[in-house]
Protein backbone atom coordinates (compact mmCIF):
# COMPACT_ATOMS: atom_id res chain seq x y z
CA UNK A 1 0.00 0.00 0.00
CA UNK A 2 1.32 3.42 -1.06
CA UNK A 3 0.93 5.60 1.52
CA UNK A 4 1.85 8.70 -0.08
CA UNK A 5 -0.79 7.76 -2.51
CA UNK A 6 -3.05 7.72 0.42
CA UNK A 7 -1.82 11.18 1.38
CA UNK A 8 -2.78 12.52 -1.71
CA UNK A 9 -5.92 11.43 -1.98
CA UNK A 10 -6.58 12.87 1.15
CA UNK A 11 -4.95 16.13 0.21
CA UNK A 12 -6.96 16.18 -2.62
CA UNK A 13 -10.34 16.09 -0.39
CA UNK A 14 -8.99 18.34 1.48
CA UNK A 15 -8.96 20.78 -1.59
CA UNK A 16 -12.16 20.16 -2.68
CA UNK A 17 -13.90 20.66 1.13
CA UNK A 18 -11.95 23.84 1.55
CA UNK A 19 -12.12 25.74 -1.92
CA UNK A 20 -15.36 27.26 -0.56
CA UNK A 21 -13.50 29.20 1.71
CA UNK A 22 -10.33 30.40 -0.33
CA UNK A 23 -10.76 33.84 -1.51
CA UNK A 24 -8.45 35.72 -4.16
CA UNK A 25 -7.45 38.92 -2.80
CA UNK A 26 -4.28 39.79 -5.23
CA UNK A 27 -6.15 38.54 -8.18
CA UNK A 28 -8.97 38.34 -10.01
CA UNK A 29 -11.15 34.97 -10.62
CA UNK A 30 -10.21 35.00 -14.49
CA UNK A 31 -6.69 35.41 -13.64
CA UNK A 32 -6.16 32.77 -10.99
CA UNK A 33 -7.87 30.72 -13.47
CA UNK A 34 -5.57 31.12 -16.02
CA UNK A 35 -2.78 30.53 -14.35
CA UNK A 36 -4.11 27.30 -13.42
CA UNK A 37 -4.62 26.82 -17.21
CA UNK A 38 -0.98 27.35 -17.41
CA UNK A 39 0.33 24.83 -14.64
CA UNK A 40 -2.28 22.50 -16.45
CA UNK A 41 -0.66 22.51 -19.61
CA UNK A 42 2.63 22.55 -18.30
CA UNK A 43 1.97 19.91 -16.21
CA UNK A 44 0.78 17.66 -19.07
CA UNK A 45 3.46 18.16 -21.48
CA UNK A 46 6.49 18.22 -19.10
CA UNK A 47 6.13 15.38 -16.78
CA UNK A 48 2.64 13.27 -17.50
CA UNK A 49 3.16 12.45 -21.28
CA UNK A 50 7.28 12.22 -20.53
CA UNK A 51 5.76 9.67 -17.36
CA UNK A 52 3.39 7.71 -19.62
CA UNK A 53 6.12 7.08 -22.19
CA UNK A 54 8.46 5.39 -20.14
CA UNK A 55 5.59 2.72 -20.09
CA UNK A 56 6.20 1.99 -23.99
CA UNK A 57 8.86 -0.85 -22.93
CA UNK A 58 6.00 -2.84 -20.72
CA UNK A 59 3.44 -2.07 -23.72
CA UNK A 60 5.60 -3.56 -26.16
CA UNK A 61 5.83 -6.75 -24.17
CA UNK A 62 2.50 -7.27 -22.74
CA UNK A 63 0.55 -6.73 -26.15
CA UNK A 64 3.91 -7.81 -28.15
CA UNK A 65 4.07 -5.22 -30.68
CA UNK A 66 6.47 -2.35 -32.24
CA UNK A 67 7.72 0.28 -29.97
CA UNK A 68 6.50 2.50 -33.07
CA UNK A 69 2.98 0.85 -31.99
CA UNK A 70 3.06 1.12 -28.38
CA UNK A 71 3.56 4.87 -28.86
CA UNK A 72 0.19 5.10 -30.61
CA UNK A 73 -1.39 3.16 -28.40
CA UNK A 74 -0.19 5.60 -25.35
CA UNK A 75 -1.13 8.65 -27.56
CA UNK A 76 -4.50 6.85 -28.48
CA UNK A 77 -4.93 6.44 -25.62
CA UNK A 78 -4.74 10.22 -24.43
CA UNK A 79 -7.10 10.72 -27.58
CA UNK A 80 -9.07 8.52 -26.12
CA UNK A 81 -9.32 11.20 -23.13
CA UNK A 82 -9.74 14.34 -24.43
CA UNK A 83 -12.82 12.37 -27.07
CA UNK A 84 -14.48 10.93 -24.29
CA UNK A 85 -14.59 14.11 -22.25
CA UNK A 86 -15.43 16.42 -25.39
CA UNK A 87 -18.61 14.55 -26.34
CA UNK A 88 -19.57 14.60 -22.43
CA UNK A 89 -18.88 18.62 -22.50
CA UNK A 90 -21.03 18.06 -25.53
CA UNK A 91 -24.39 16.14 -23.94
CA UNK A 92 -24.14 19.06 -20.80
CA UNK A 93 -23.84 21.42 -22.76
CA UNK A 94 -27.10 20.34 -25.06
CA UNK A 95 -28.47 19.77 -21.59
CA UNK A 96 -27.80 23.21 -20.58
CA UNK A 97 -29.06 24.63 -23.49
CA UNK A 98 -32.57 22.54 -23.31
CA UNK A 99 -32.36 24.15 -19.56
CA UNK A 100 -32.86 27.78 -21.09
CA UNK A 101 -36.01 26.70 -23.23
CA UNK A 102 -37.70 25.28 -19.52
CA UNK A 103 -37.56 21.61 -21.59
CA UNK A 104 -34.65 20.19 -18.48
CA UNK A 105 -34.35 20.22 -14.76
CA UNK A 106 -31.71 21.98 -13.43
CA UNK A 107 -31.17 18.76 -10.91
CA UNK A 108 -30.40 16.54 -13.99
CA UNK A 109 -27.99 18.87 -15.75
CA UNK A 110 -26.25 18.69 -12.07
CA UNK A 111 -26.38 14.58 -11.74
CA UNK A 112 -25.11 14.61 -15.40
CA UNK A 113 -22.13 16.91 -14.42
CA UNK A 114 -20.99 15.83 -11.58
CA UNK A 115 -21.28 12.25 -12.95
CA UNK A 116 -18.50 13.31 -15.54
CA UNK A 117 -16.39 14.55 -12.66
CA UNK A 118 -16.65 12.11 -10.53
CA UNK A 119 -15.81 9.76 -13.20
CA UNK A 120 -12.61 11.96 -13.57
CA UNK A 121 -11.35 11.88 -9.98
CA UNK A 122 -12.26 8.42 -9.31
CA UNK A 123 -10.00 7.54 -12.36
CA UNK A 124 -6.81 10.11 -10.78
CA UNK A 125 -7.94 7.66 -7.16
CA UNK A 126 -7.36 4.60 -8.93
CA UNK A 127 -4.10 5.77 -10.48
CA UNK A 128 -2.90 6.94 -6.89
CA UNK A 129 -3.17 3.57 -5.54
CA UNK A 130 -0.55 2.53 -7.47
CA UNK A 131 1.59 5.79 -8.46
CA UNK A 132 4.90 5.49 -7.21
CA UNK A 133 6.80 8.56 -6.56
CA UNK A 134 10.33 9.47 -6.66
CA UNK A 135 10.75 12.20 -4.11
CA UNK A 136 8.29 13.74 -1.42
CA UNK A 137 8.89 16.69 -3.94
CA UNK A 138 7.41 15.25 -6.89
CA UNK A 139 4.70 14.42 -5.04
CA UNK A 140 4.04 17.67 -4.05
CA UNK A 141 4.42 19.19 -7.36
CA UNK A 142 1.65 16.73 -8.28
CA UNK A 143 -0.43 17.78 -5.40
CA UNK A 144 -0.18 21.24 -6.02
CA UNK A 145 -0.81 20.79 -10.03
CA UNK A 146 -3.92 18.41 -9.90
CA UNK A 147 -5.14 20.73 -6.84
CA UNK A 148 -5.39 23.70 -8.39
CA UNK A 149 -7.05 22.19 -11.01
CA UNK A 150 -9.83 20.51 -9.05
CA UNK A 151 -10.52 23.81 -7.52
CA UNK A 152 -11.57 25.32 -10.81
CA UNK A 153 -13.35 22.70 -11.30
CA UNK A 154 -15.21 23.23 -7.90
CA UNK A 155 -15.28 27.02 -8.61
CA UNK A 156 -17.52 26.14 -12.56
CA UNK A 157 -19.74 23.81 -10.42
CA UNK A 158 -20.48 25.97 -7.64
CA UNK A 159 -21.53 29.21 -10.27
CA UNK A 160 -23.68 26.96 -12.04
CA UNK A 161 -25.31 24.73 -8.97
CA UNK A 162 -24.14 26.46 -5.90
CA UNK A 163 -27.16 24.93 -3.35
CA UNK A 164 -27.30 21.18 -5.25
CA UNK A 165 -23.63 21.50 -5.54
CA UNK A 166 -22.92 22.29 -1.38
CA UNK A 167 -25.70 19.69 -0.70
CA UNK A 168 -24.76 16.76 -2.30
CA UNK A 169 -21.80 17.43 -5.01
CA UNK A 170 -19.45 18.40 -2.88
CA UNK A 171 -19.91 15.17 -0.91
CA UNK A 172 -19.49 12.87 -4.20
CA UNK A 173 -16.66 14.66 -5.31
CA UNK A 174 -14.94 14.23 -1.85
CA UNK A 175 -15.58 10.51 -1.87
CA UNK A 176 -14.19 10.26 -5.30
CA UNK A 177 -10.56 10.71 -5.09
CA UNK A 178 -10.90 8.08 -2.06
CA UNK A 179 -13.13 5.68 -3.60
CA UNK A 180 -10.97 5.25 -6.61
CA UNK A 181 -7.91 4.62 -4.78
CA UNK A 182 -9.26 1.92 -2.16
CA UNK A 183 -10.92 0.33 -5.92
CA UNK A 184 -7.38 0.34 -6.77
CA UNK A 185 -6.31 -1.56 -4.05
CA UNK A 186 -8.97 -3.96 -3.86
CA UNK A 187 -8.26 -4.87 -7.53
CA UNK A 188 -4.83 -5.95 -9.16
CA UNK A 189 -4.11 -3.60 -12.53
CA UNK A 190 -1.25 -4.05 -14.27
CA UNK A 191 1.55 -1.26 -14.85
CA UNK A 192 0.61 -1.43 -18.53
CA UNK A 193 -2.97 -0.89 -18.12
CA UNK A 194 -1.89 1.93 -15.33
CA UNK A 195 -0.28 3.58 -17.80
CA UNK A 196 -2.58 3.85 -20.27
CA UNK A 197 -5.15 4.51 -17.96
CA UNK A 198 -2.46 7.54 -16.45
CA UNK A 199 -2.37 8.82 -20.60
CA UNK A 200 -5.94 8.64 -20.68
CA UNK A 201 -6.37 10.93 -17.27
CA UNK A 202 -3.49 13.04 -19.66
CA UNK A 203 -6.26 14.00 -22.03
CA UNK A 204 -9.07 14.57 -20.05
CA UNK A 205 -6.96 16.80 -18.18
CA UNK A 206 -5.56 18.41 -21.42
CA UNK A 207 -9.50 19.43 -22.04
CA UNK A 208 -10.28 20.35 -19.28
CA UNK A 209 -7.57 23.24 -19.40
CA UNK A 210 -8.86 24.19 -22.87
CA UNK A 211 -12.39 24.34 -21.69
CA UNK A 212 -12.55 25.51 -18.64
CA UNK A 213 -9.02 27.81 -17.76
CA UNK A 214 -7.97 29.20 -21.39
CA UNK A 215 -11.08 30.59 -21.91
CA UNK A 216 -10.21 33.19 -19.00
CA UNK A 217 -7.15 34.67 -21.22
CA UNK A 218 -8.36 37.77 -22.38
CA UNK A 219 -6.20 40.68 -21.34
CA UNK A 220 -4.48 40.18 -17.83
CA UNK A 221 -6.04 36.96 -18.41
CA UNK A 222 -3.04 35.82 -20.70
CA UNK A 223 -0.11 37.20 -18.50
CA UNK A 224 -1.30 35.19 -15.83
CA UNK A 225 -1.10 31.93 -17.74
CA UNK A 226 1.78 32.50 -19.70
CA UNK A 227 3.36 33.34 -16.13
CA UNK A 228 1.74 29.97 -14.68
CA UNK A 229 3.27 28.35 -18.03
CA UNK A 230 6.47 29.40 -18.02
CA UNK A 231 6.90 28.80 -13.82
CA UNK A 232 5.68 25.46 -13.87
CA UNK A 233 7.61 24.34 -17.07
CA UNK A 234 10.66 25.60 -15.51
CA UNK A 235 10.04 24.16 -12.29
CA UNK A 236 9.68 20.76 -13.72
CA UNK A 237 12.55 21.00 -16.19
CA UNK A 238 15.04 21.73 -13.92
CA UNK A 239 14.36 20.53 -10.47
CA UNK A 240 13.00 17.21 -11.67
Amino acid sequence: MSLTGLFLALGFSFIHLSSRHFKLRLFSVNQFTSFVGGISLAYVFFHLIPTVQGYEHEIMETFHISSQNASHLIFGSMLAGIVVFYFLELALKSSRLKLAKRDFSTSGIFWAHIGSYFLYNFIIGILLSNQRFETTFTALLYLFAIGVHFMTNDWVLRHHFEKLYDRYGLKLLVASVLLGWLLGLTIHISHTYMGLLEAFVAGGLILNALKDELPACKGSGMTSFMVGLVFYSGLLMFIL
